[in-house]
């Protein structure tokens, strides 16, 4: 693993994770962001140095050898920015943050959440579910967890990793899960992809992605054709459609809580006490229930993960 990384937009939610994981790996990290933030003074006081106006003469001495300097970019970050231009002018190793990322899952039993809406909330409770439990993750969420207070989960000993796969810029296709989730594809990012068919066709090769022997966890009545492996065996999911292999049923509100019972192929769990009482998250909760006990979660620890 390198031990001196510069990341250019530091500050941003998915960058963050990255350059926490490096840290807490030992490594030197550094980078550059136009706006001071919460999120960049925590990293400043967990030990990153961080700076805020783009001129690479404040490129720090251990981040200057292109021979030991590994930089990561998001596409947010402009092409004329001088930073990257500085780092491309001088030969260094340069990446994109979801290349990066890619490398980091690629030798795990990755779960990777894709979807235009519901993606951050439906990986967060899956990390959730295993991280509290016996398998273990480690997570890299582009929200906040109130859990945990970080975007980042490592679990040493795991080799389960859960990625929100973000398909601006294509950015979910470095990834190959062994368990992928799809929560919707309403057409966004048509800047991007262009039209309707394209963004289908973007989630379309994400599917054909998944590892043979992977499962895809599908939610029931959209429009993609998935373009799966043959060794790829696909779920549907839905917290009201009682066809899709993986459903809600008895969903009810007693008392404020949403309570309901979670039936997938290989068994039915009763009574799971939603903790966030919003309905839509039924929807994310049966995805996530499926997804963790396909990783190996217990009945029990899917219950008491999703009640918390």
């Amino acid at each position: 693993m390198e031990n001196t990384v510069y990341f250019i937009g530091i500050g941003g939610i998915g960058m963050a994770n990255l350059a926490r994981y490096y840290m807490q790996r030992g490594a030197q990290v550094a980078g550059y962001d136009r706006t001071p933030s919460d999120l960049t003074h925590s990293l400043e006081a967990e030990g990153a140095v961080v700076t805020y106006t783009d001129d690479p003469s404040l490129i720090p001495a251990p981040f200057t050898n292109p021979q030991q300097c590994l930089v990561v970019y998001t596409p947010a970050v402009p092409a004329d920015n001088r930073i990257l231009s500085h780092f491309r002018l001088h030969g260094f190793n340069i990446v994109k943050r979801a290349a990066l990322l890619g490398r980091i899952t690629g030798h795990s039993d990755a779960i990777c959440v894709a979807g235009s809406h519901g993606k951050t909330t439906t990986s967060s409770m899956v990390a959730h579910i295993l991280y509290s439990g016996h398998v273990g993750c480690n997570a890299f969420l582009g929200g906040i967890l109130r859990n945990y207070d970080t975007n980042l989960l490592l679990s040493p000993h795991s080799q389960v990793s859960v990625v929100e796969a973000d398909e601006y810029d294509r950015s979910f296709l470095h990834l190959t899960p062994r368990i992928a989730i799809v929560t919707s594809v309403d057409p966004d990012h048509l800047d991007i992809y262009g039209d309707e068919q394209g963004y289908l066709e973007g989630f379309a090769h994400f599917t054909s992605l998944i590892r043979p022997g992977g499962t895809l966890l599908l939610h029931s009545g959209l429009k993609l054709h998935p373009r799966t492996g043959p060794d790829v065996r696909t779920l549907t999911y839905s917290a009201h459609d009682d066809s899709a292999d993986c459903h809600a049923t008895r969903v009810r509100s007693i008392e404020g809580e949403l309570i309901f019972d979670l039936v997938t192929p290989c068994c039915t769990i009763a009574d799971i006490s939603l903790g966030v009482p919003v309905e839509i998250n039924v929807d994310n909760a049966v995805a996530a229930g499926a997804a963790a006990l396909l990783a190996g979660a217990t009945e029990q620890e899917v219950r008491e993960g999703l009640n918390t």
